[in-house]
């Protein structure tokens, strides 16, 4: 994901800068620490053993994710690059990151999540597409979407899809970096 959310960041600063004729494309990079730390923020209030089983964790889990999911499905319709091979692997690894979310959404509330959650994160990615291709906006507030799903997608992928040190394999890991590394290369 990283060879792709930040070359894509790099991109809209440029048009945010060549829009407002000036350097406020910088905003990006502070707005993709702020999605970072919302989602960190809300991965941090779980985290708290007396609260990650109740009504509560879950109303903030889904509504916190209901936006990132959200975010997904617009950008379905505004990437940078289209074309039909880039929107398979694009597709595709996201399919893939959205069902290590799912896995993790799905431990920690269980019969919540598969009664609710999964259909108001399914209904959001729709959501969002249908947005998506309904409308067109500024620059600036295109870019800033896009940076806060990437700062929340890197807390993701390091929070979700790496296990701790002592429980993870570097070899399988590699081999796993290496293929989305291509996959997203050729995206």
């Amino acid at each position: 994901m990283f060879i792709h959310l930040l070359p894509e960041i790099g991109h809209y600063r440029e048009q945010i800068d060549e829009d407002a004729e000036g350097s406020s494309g910088g905003i990006l990079y502070v707005v993709l620490l702020g999605g970072t730390c919302i989602y960190y923020g809300i991965e941090s209030f779980l985290s708290s053993s007396r609260r990650a089983g109740g009504r509560t964790a879950f109303v903030v889990h889904t509504a916190g994710y209901s936006l990132y999911f959200a975010l997904i499905g617009y950008f379905l319709q505004h990437r940078g690059d289209p074309g039909d091979l880039q929107e398979i692997l694009y597709i595709l690894v996201l399919g893939i990151h959205i069902l290590a979310l799912d896995a993790a959404f799905r431990g920690q509330h269980e019969q919540l999540y598969d009664r609710i959650g999964r259909w108001v994160m399914a209904t959001s990615v729709l959501a969002g597409w249908a947005v998506g291709n309904a409308t067109t906006m500024p620059p600036l507030i295109i870019g800033s979407a896009f940076a806060l799903l990437a700062g929340g997608m890197i807390l993701n992928i390091l929070r979700q899809e790496l296990p701790a040190s002592s429980d993870g394999r570097f070899l399988p890991f590699l081999v796993g970096a290496s293929a989305c590394a291509a996959m997203l290369a050729f995206a």
